[in-house]
């Protein structure tokens, strides 16, 4: 197995251009972890004070970290934390003087460090700056800020930023200690001019200095005495020429070596300009006392002869026996660069680094002596001219000939080259026998190589250090060699030498060859690390071990719902003493089998995981037909691979073709009498015979391989068919089983139809042919594509279509709304052109004739719509577009036949843009003249098919008449705007600017005049109209008069008389913020400073801009130039500058916008001169200190104190003062202090204040009102103007005044006539309302009349369990299907209809079933919430015979909803809250069914008093017939809101047996409606009778009996109403004048069912005892509005009773006949029905909450059990927040069992329910939801009422909750026995209570709706599969299917 490295060699070689197949992986970084940079950047060190970084000394013995910088040297500690640090400069200095005084400027120069060593011997920091000539220190290594020695005479370093500067300390002559220095002379620039110092000549070019404890530090090593110029230097000089200026040479590296000392270098070639530059390598003996040793060699890496950086370290042992040396024996390595050109030093981004042996370096150097011994050769030619001669001298220090050039070069070929990478620095290390190389880059990178040989290299990690910032050539290792410190301009960065933390598997590891790497294998924790942090295990190396590797698998893939065992062929399996496992990483999880190493140590066994979990983790990703895991073997107990492969499961059921089942080598069948694909064909297949088996299947059988699949063969490319019309397909099939496949059907999906028609199979049995079927779609597209199936069998089993047919369905009116466009249509569409207009089939055109492209026939009616331009010169040419519609259908229909103002139009050059139908492009013609007219389109030159213009296309001729400005800079950018007339015409309009050609008259060369031409400069149209061309100007090539020409297509138009000058570039001399002290330029956040700007040329810019930056914006304001020469501007605003600036000003960049002149875009930056724009912070004006603000005017000046640190605020202007209107002229302005000179009279003010107000503007933005000002003396001498408007004034105020009073007067009278009676009725309303409060408050006090409590006279009218629970389950339905039978046409077929739902019952009890029905139908979103409520009521019938199974299932199901509600960032507290599930609903009707016994042994009393007692409070009081509202109610909105007078009687009522004369005393109200009467007596005679059994008042007439004889008919409606237009109210008691004991007889009518031959049969509607009755009945809930008043409101008449509605809401105008009042004085009857229900209503709460009932009778089991299981929950989901867990079980009984019974009552009792007992029990109900709730209700005065209400009860009956709940958690849990024992007993009970196949059935209706997605769910389960419940409910659908079932319900009276 190969490593990763040599994966990526080819695709990356080009980039870098490496020589060798190893090096080309330069860009693995791509694929490590480790090109990460922050994983190998250990820390990193910045000064904020942003000093450029020059040098880095590390020292080898303790690691501290020394950093040379400009003006500053630090002292870091390894992990580069500050310890000390030294400011070394800027300081003053001049290249002419030396330090100290100097009688030049001395201006602060920055001190770049040039010599930063490390002297250990000494506990030396020799540092060498720029400044002072290149003067050297020796600082304390342990104190940097400590001065050690300092030479000030001795210059050691070059003097500037760049030159160069190289040092090392070395041995010198006599054993001494020395500092080796190469310096190149440095040059400044000083006035424009190249300057060099007066001193450079003491600064030779390479020099040795002694470093010995005396006062001579830093002087030569060795001097000779004069006049002798010998020494340890060498000097640029040859015969008294010195050649360091015009030979420079560059100082690259220096190095020691043995006895010598080497410099290399890069220099030309010789001393004649233009020779080449090359690198040098330069040698001299240590203990040489005159440098005669002094030795240069040239030094070649192939094409790259520029040296960027060099080091000298140790090669690994394996590179070292390549070479040929010794282990750890130390080269030079170099990375060069080519050159920008062949005499250039300049180095270009292509590189290469190569090694040179010391050994052979020494070597050519002594060959060269020896050569120059022999005579060849000559000495360095900028030290001596002399040739080579022949000595004996073999001493290499002592030569007898001095300064030799080596002729040999020293050469070596490129290691590794680079393509577009710069490198610059270079660092090597060994480890492990490997050579690696650290090479920096130019844009902030380290990239590290791997060197195999001296021509091969790979890269093999590379990281960002700082990106675009260069790596320092001083690369450096700490003493252990772990860490290597990289510094960039501003950043120091300590970096890993390895990136082994970043590996995490061992191919990984190996496969970066990284050779500080290896993968150590342990028990704990395998991991990727260096051999020294592998203590305690095997270390694997890159070069001569392999990681373990999978060989193979077997079996290779599984199917998902088996369980096999994995044989894993493992290579290289290190030993390890703990046990393998097995981990296979499914999506995010991990799952775990043990794996058993078998004998041989190669093969590990283990096996896959339990299906079950397997499917679990599986089911998001198990969408595809296979899932690929990670397999993986690691040591147990540690979580690092240490093999792992892919491996895949599959699940050949998700293939729904045979071919997709063929098409896989997992060995899968596909079953054609089923249509499944499966792995097991003897367990899923029927038929075995016709199965069709993939190539890799292990089954034998006679069909094999996607080829002998049932398909489908197309037969055509593309079916079309035209929406609307039918089509007959035939299509070709290949593979049929005649004997199987019996008959066939064709289906089309049309837009989402379904359409299927027959189809037969031809004798050939080679096509299908489908039946004529309809192709339609009613959207508005013009495709539609309707894929098409042939389908056999009952099952409608697809036939495969490998290639899917498709029938196109097509619109040709969609496609093409034009004649034009119908026509342009493919032919292969048959679409054409219909006379109605529309575009269609010939079939479909049924009017009129139809054509279509083939006929040759053109559209009628072309039309041009539009066209541009609109005008053209005469001169022609202009393009025009045409657009219209049916324009031709061909471009020969149009090309001779289009006309403009009658000229012909060239369209032939345009064919290309030609649309047909819809566009034309032409060319004009030329013509002589003015002219105009329409465009003309013939087409195919017929006059019937016209098309012309609505507009007037015009020929025109362009005249330019001036042009603005007449002058611009000759950089361009002037906005030039030409004049004239008809500027628009044309389609190509160009405006050029000429300039003149200078005069040639004096020359007589013709060439010369030929070459005179003008110079053409084009001007970008920016903006065109008619009258005016704008245009901005180009670069001119130079100055001078210009004409301005414009070019109108061919049209060329010369403006002559007004020429444009181009002029010279504006150029600025000064900016000041005063023309008379000439100060900086700045200004203020707010603005308005002015800047005066002096140049020349300024006035030639149109708009020229100030431009300052601030951080990265610009802000910009307008300039005003006064002349050519001076320029003002506005300082901008900075909005976002005055929260930041602070106290401190800043100084900016700036510059001017001035057209293109970018030259002084940046004027500061590139003109020193001009300074700095310097941003101060906003002046503050103070305000008067004095009482009030009020500033009191004395004397001649007004003072006002400001904090003004603006420098250049001291203009007069800048500060405008105003006093009140006008202003205050400023006349001094100070730091502190601004005096004007205020108004000579107090001004106008602007404000309502009595003194004008002072105000103080800053710059003309910012304005401060600082206080008022007050004039001690006031001139009070009015004018004459303003005494006679006075006067005036004062004559008309009086006039209207008496006119005022007269009016008064004569308004006086009427207005206390209004007010009297105002009065009267505000008094009216005062004592009403005082009445109805006196009256409320006595009620309250004395009259609460408090309900009976006593029901047992009449008993409790209970539904049996049947009734009640159908009205629960079943609230809106009157007939019950589940009490009927499923009727069938024809008997035969019962037994068919039987099995099916006995078959489906056995579906139904099948728990996967089930809930995957559930599931399912629950995920359909077409699933409504009344499906939702059917369906679970339904279900709880079905399964109501086994109450245990039925309460597994809704666990389940309430289990899931509640994991779904904790999914996400759900509240979990919502849930149970909304009937959103199957679940929800299941559960009250759980409750329903087991609660029955505690309903009738304990809660239906107290709530069946509660009923009782409502209806009794209100007959109290009289209530509204039509309206339902009363006087006393608890519910405001059936309140009724007026004042009634009534008052009770007792009237004697005869019973339904008259003749027997006994009556029966009923209590009624005077203002009872006969109705009402009627209803109340019913309850009285009927109160023992179940309301559904009882007559209706309808049926009877009520009479008023009186003597023997006397009868009266009482009706609502008689001669005898009171109407009141429109308006009847109905007859009330009173209005007959019935009195107290009235006799009054209920007599049937005729038609009445209850006639008098039934009223007298006993016992039947009254009891045979008529002893005294409550006065209520229970069922006595009846409706307000009777049905016979109903009757009476349908008649169309307006009817009421004590209330009109429309009046309800108005003050009536005559007090004496309206009793409304404000609507809340009424609220005090709301208070009166609550105290006297108060009782009633607790006592339900309290039974309701009464944990202590029976409990030997397990009334309260069901609660225990539901409420323990939501605790369980709680507690499996980690809910530890009590209020969640209460919310849930108010949710689930009270808010869903109890709140529904006790607004409902007659679910439980057999009664009536009115409208306004029911508002009342709803205000019931909702005061018990709050009593369950957790919230704490916070009320006020603007609360609901009906919260208010109960507002002091809320919280005890919330604590009664919570006791509850509490006592419930606390009783013992419900075993599973105890529970079950009960659910059983249940079920036994009640089985035959309902038709539990009815319920069946229409659960049945459910799957059988949804029968493609429950059946998609099934097969997707494995379980379900197994169980073969797919195939089990396709039979119930099969059974039914035959037995065609119409269900019929048994008609049953409602009434049972």
């Amino acid at each position: 197995m190969l490593p990763t490295t040599e994966l990526c060699t080819m695709t990356h070689a080009k980039k870098f251009g490496f020589n060798s197949l190893g090096v080309a992986c330069a860009l693995l970084l791509c694929l490590f972890p480790s090109c990460h940079s922050d994983d190998q950047i250990v820390t990193e060190f910045r000064d904020d004070g942003a000093h450029l970084f020059n040098n880095i000394e590390v020292n080898p013995s303790n690691g501290i970290v020394y950093v040379g910088a400009v003006n500053k040297v630090y002292k870091l500690n390894p992990n580069l934390l500050t310890w000390n640090a030294v400011i070394t400069g800027p300081f003053p200095d001049s290249i002419k003087c030396l330090q100290g005084e100097c009688k030049y400027e001395k201006p602060l120069t920055d001190n770049f460090n040039k010599i930063l060593l490390v002297d250990e011997d000494r506990d030396w920091l020799i540092v060498c700056g720029s400044i002072f000539q290149g003067v050297c220190e020796v600082k304390d290594l342990n104190n940097v800020s400590r001065i050690v020695r300092k030479q000030d005479s001795q210059f050691v370093a070059a003097s500037n930023a760049t030159a160069s500067t190289v040092g090392f300390l070395s041995k010198g002559p006599y054993q001494q200690a020395v500092l080796v220095v190469g310096t190149t002379v440095a040059t400044h620039v000083i006035d424009g001019r190249i300057d060099v110092s007066q001193y450079w000549g003491k600064i030779p070019a390479v020099s040795s200095r002694t470093l010995n404890d005396t006062a001579s530090i830093f002087d030569f090593a060795v001097k000779s005495p004069p006049p002798s110029d010998k020494g340890t230097f060498v000097h640029f000089q040859r015969g008294g020429t010195r050649y360091e200026l015009t030979y420079p040479i560059e100082y690259i590296y220096g190095f020691t070596d043995n006895d010598f000392n080497y410099l290399l270098t890069i220099q030309r070639q010789s001393l004649e300009v233009g020779t080449p530059y090359i690198s040098k390598i330069v040698r001299f003996c240590q203990s040489d006392v005159e440098f005669n040793s002094f030795t240069e060699m040239q030094l070649n890496c192939g094409d790259y002869p520029l040296l960027q950086a060099a080091s000298v370290g140790p090669l690994g042992k394996e590179l070292a026996a390549k070479y040929s040396m010794s282990a750890n024996a130390k080269v030079l390595l170099g990375v060069f660069a080519k050159s920008s050109s062949s005499h250039s030093g300049i180095p270009v981004s292509d590189a290469a680094l190569c090694i040179f042996k010391i050994y052979d370096i020494d070597k050519t150097f002594n060959q060269s002596h020896q050569q120059c011994n022999e005579g060849y050769g000559s000495s360095i030619s900028w030290i001596s001219s002399l040739n080579c001669y022949k000595s004996v001298s073999d001493s290499l220090c002592k030569p007898d000939f001095a300064y030799l050039n080596g002729t040999v070069p020293i050469s070596s070929s490129p290691t590794a080259t680079f393509t577009d990478t710069f490198l610059t620095a270079v660092a090597v290390n060994s480890i492990h026998n490997d050579t690696v190389v650290f090479l920096g880059t130019r844009n902030g990178t380290i990239m590290k190589l791997n060197i195999n040989s001296p021509t091969s290299a790979y890269v093999y990690d590379e990281v960002v250090v700082d990106a675009g910032s260069p790596v320092n050539s001083d690369l450096n290792f700490d003493p252990e060699q772990q860490h290597l410190y990289v510094m960039t301009e501003y950043k120091l960065s300590k970096l890993r030498v390895q990136s082994c933390y970043g590996h995490v598997t061992c191919s990984e590891c190996l496969g970066a060859r990284d050779a500080y790497c290896g993968w150590c294998f342990t028990d704990n924790n395998s991991r990727c690390s260096m051999q020294g942090e592998c203590l305690a295990g095997d270390w694997v190396y890159y070069r001569n071990s392999y990681c373990a590797a999978i060989d193979r698998v077997e079996p290779q893939h599984l199917q998902v719902t088996q369980k096999k065992t994995l044989k894993i062929y493992v290579s290289n399996l290190p030993a390890v003493e703990r046990a393998f496992i097995c981990v296979f990483d499914v999506g995010l999880r991990h799952l775990e089998t043990v794996a058993v190493k078998q004998e041989g140590g190669s093969v590990i066994s283990c096996s896959t995981p339990d299906t079950d979990r397997l499917i679990a983790t599986l089911v998001p990703s198990l969408e595809e037909e296979f899932y690929t895991t990670k397999l993986a073997v690691r040591v147990s107990g540690n979580d690092v691979d240490i093999v792992s492969t892919n491996f895949t499961f599959f699940d050949c059921s998700r293939y729904r073709s045979c071919y997709g089942c063929m098409e896989n080598n997992f060995g899968c069948t596909w079953c054609t009498s089923t249509g499944r694909c499966t792995h097991n064909p003897d367990q899923y297949c029927e038929d075995r015979a016709d199965n069709v088996h993939s190539a890799s299947s292990v089954s034998v059988g006679q069909h094999r391989g996607s080829l002998d699949c049932p398909m489908i063969i197309q037969t055509s490319a593309e079916i079309l068919v035209a929406s609307g019309e039918y089509l007959q397909l035939l299509v070709g099939v290949r593979n049929l089983l005649p004997a199987l496949m019996t008959s066939y059907d064709c289906q089309f999906n049309i837009d989402g139809i379904i359409t299927e028609t027959d189809a037969y199979l031809n004798e050939s049995a080679e096509t299908i042919s489908c039946e004529s079927a309809l192709f339609q779609y009613s959207r508005k597209v013009d495709i539609v594509k309707a894929p098409f199936a042939v389908v056999w069998g009952i099952k409608k089993l697809p036939l495969d279509d490998k290639n899917p047919v498709d029938v196109t369905v097509y619109k040709c009116s969609e496609m093409a709304a034009l004649c034009g466009g119908c026509l342009l249509l493919d032919p292969k569409y048959h679409c054409g052109w219909c006379d109605d207009g529309t575009c269609n089939t010939q079939k479909q055109c049924l009017s009129g004739p139809w054509f279509d492209s083939i006929n040759g026939t053109i559209c009628a009616n072309p039309v041009i719509t539009n066209f541009s331009p609109t005008s053209s010169p005469l001169e022609g040419e202009t393009v025009i577009t045409i657009e219209g519609s049916n324009l031709g259908i061909s471009f020969d229909d149009i090309s001779p036949y289009v006309t403009v103002a009658e000229q012909p139009c060239n369209c032939s050059a345009y064919r290309d843009l030609y649309v047909p139908a819809s566009r034309i492009v032409c060319s004009t013609s030329r013509v002589r003249s003015i002219t105009s007219g329409d465009i003309v389109v013939l087409v195919r030159g017929d006059s019937r098919y016209v098309a012309t213009s609505t507009e007037i296309f015009s020929y025109v001729d362009p005249q330019l008449e001036g042009i603005y400005p007449t002058v611009g800079p000759q950089s361009g950018g002037t906005k030039l705007t030409i004049a004239g007339q008809y500027l628009d015409a044309g389609s190509s309009v160009k405006v050029f600017i000429i300039s003149q050609p200078k005069d040639t008259a004096g020359s007589d060369s013709r060439v010369e005049k030929r070459q005179a031409t003008a110079v053409e400069q084009s001007c970008s149209v920016v903006y065109q109209n008619s009258s005016h061309l704008i245009c901005l100007t180009s670069e001119a090539k130079g100055t001078g008069s210009a004409i301005v020409q414009v070019k109108f297509d061919k049209a060329v138009k010369n403006l002559l008389g007004i020429p444009f000058e181009y002029k010279q570039d504006p150029y600025i001399n000064s900016t000041a913020s005063s023309l008379e002290n000439g100060k900086g330029i700045g200004g203020i956040p707010s603005g308005g400073l002015k800047v005066y700007v002096q140049g020349y040329n300024l006035d030639i810019i149109l708009s020229p801009k100030l431009r300052v930056i601030l951080g990265n914006r610009d802000y910009k304001s307008d300039c005003v130039c006064l002349n050519s020469t001076l320029m003002v501007c506005d300082s901008p605003q900075f909005p976002a500058a005055a929260a930041v600036l602070g106290e401190r000003p800043q100084a900016l960049e700036y510059g001017f916008i001035m057209d293109n002149v970018f030259s002084l875009l940046n004027a500061s930056s590139q003109q020193e001169a001009l300074g700095k724009f310097t941003l101060y912070p906003d002046p503050v004006v103070h305000s008067f200190s004095e009482v009030g603000q009020i500033k009191k005017y004395k004397t001649d000046y007004l003072a006002i104190s400001i904090d003004n640190q603006c420098e250049v605020c001291n203009q007069e202007d800048f500060f405008k003062v105003w006093i009140g209107q006008e202003p205050c002229n400023v006349s001094s302005v100070a730091a502190t202090l601004i005096n004007c000179i205020p108004p000579a009279v107090q001004p106008g003010r602007d404000t309502k204040e009595q003194y004008p107000d002072v105000t103080v503007v800053v710059g003309g933005v910012r304005k401060y009102v600082i206080g008022y000002l007050q004039y001690d003396t006031e001139d009070l001498l009015l004018p004459i103007w303003a005494i006679i408007l006075i006067v005036t004034v004062g004559v008309l105020l009086i006039l209207v005044i008496i006119i005022v009073v007269v009016k008064y007067c004569m308004n006086m009278s009427e207005s206390e006539k209004e007010a009297k009676t105002m009065r009267q009725r505000f008094d009216w309303i005062e004592m009403q309302v005082a009445a109805e409060c006196k009256d409320a408050f006595a009620e309250l006090q004395t009259d609460v009349t408090f309900p009976s409590e006593d029901v047992s006279g009449f008993g409790i009218l209970f539904h049996d369990y049947k009734n009640y629970a159908l009205k629960v389950l079943f609230p809106n339905e009157l007939n019950y299907a589940v009490l009927g039978d499923i009727e069938v046409e024809d008997e035969t077929r019962r037994p068919v209809i039987n099995k099916a739902l006995s078959q489906f019952s056995q579906l139904i009890d099948n728990k996967t079933f089930l809930l995957l029905f559930v599931r399912t139908l629950e995920s359909d979103k077409y699933f409504t919430m009344k499906d939702r409520n059917v369906f679970a009521s339904y279900l709880m019938v079905a399964l109501q015979g086994n109450m245990e199974y039925c309460t597994d299932i809704l666990k389940t199901l309430l289990a899931d909803l509640i994991e779904k509600s904790m999914q996400g960032n759900g509240n979990p507290k919502v849930l149970l809250r909304r009937t959103e599930s199957v679940a929800e609903k299941m559960l009250p009707a759980w409750f329903t069914f087991l609660l029955y016994p505690l309903l009738k042994d304990h809660v239906g009393q107290p709530l069946y008093k509660l009923c009782v007692a409502i209806q009794q409070v209100i007959d109290l009081g009289p209530m509204d017939a039509i309206t339902g509202e009363a006087k006393y109610s608890l519910s405001e909105e059936k309140l009724i809101r007026v004042q009634i007078d009534y008052k009770s009687i007792t009237v004697n009522v005869l019973g339904l047996c008259q003749s027997s004369g006994k009556s029966v005393p009923v209590r009624v109200l005077d203002c009872d409606t006969i109705s009402q009467v009627k209803a109340k007596a019913l309850n009285t005679l009927f109160c023992w009778t179940p309301y559904s059994t009882r007559p209706h008042p309808q049926d009877f007439e009520l009479e008023w009996r009186s003597g023997m004889h006397g009868r009266l008919t009482l009706q609502d409606v008689d001669r005898i109403t009171e109407v009141d237009g429109e308006w009847k109210r109905l007859n009330m008691l009173r209005d007959y004048k019935v009195q107290d004991g009235a006799m009054l007889a209920l007599v049937p009518k005729q038609s009445s069912l209850f006639n008098l031959s039934h009223s007298c049969t006993p016992n039947k509607y009254e009891n045979s005892s008529l002893k005294p009755s409550p006065p209520h009945s229970p069922s006595s809930l009846s409706s307000s509005i009777t049905t016979e008043q109903q009757s009476l409101l349908e008649t169309g008449a307006k009817h009421w009773h004590l209330v009109k509605p429309t009046d309800s809401d108005v003050i009536s105008e005559q007090p004496d006949r309206s009793g409304k009042l404000v609507r809340e004085v009424y609220l005090n009857r709301l208070l009166y029905t609550k105290r006297a229900l108060h009782s009633f209503v607790g006592d339900l709460f309290q039974v309701i909450f009464n944990y202590e009932l029976d409990q030997n009778t397990g009334v309260l089991l069901p609660i225990k059990y539901m409420f323990d299981f939501l605790d369980d929950q709680a507690l499996h989901h980690e809910i530890v927040d009590p209020e969640v867990v209460h919310t849930w079980k108010s949710n689930s009984l009270p808010l869903r069992f109890w709140v529904n019974l006790i607004k409902n009552p007659e679910f439980l009792f057999d009664v009536n329910k009115s409208n306004i007992i029911d508002s009342c029990l709803s205000v019931v109900a909702q005061n018990f939801m709050d009593s369950c709730s957790t919230s704490e209700n916070k009320l006020t005065k603007d609360s609901p009422v009906s919260k208010l209400l109960y507002a002091k009860d809320i919280p005890q009956y919330k604590k009664l909750v919570t006791e509850y709940y509490s006592e419930i958690k606390k009783e013992a849990a419900v075993s599973d026995q105890d529970m079950n024992a009960m659910l059983a007993e249940e079920s036994r009970v009640h089985v035959s209570e309902f038709n539990a196949d009815v319920a069946l059935m229409e659960l049945y209706k459910y799957a059988e709706k949804y029968s493609e997605q429950i059946l998609n769910a099934l097969r997707e389960d494995e379980f379900a599969r197994k169980h073969k419940l797919p195939m089990k409910l396709e039979q119930v659908y099969n059974t039914m299917a035959e037995a065609e079932v119409v269900t019929v319900m048994n008609h049953r009276n409602s009434r049972y």
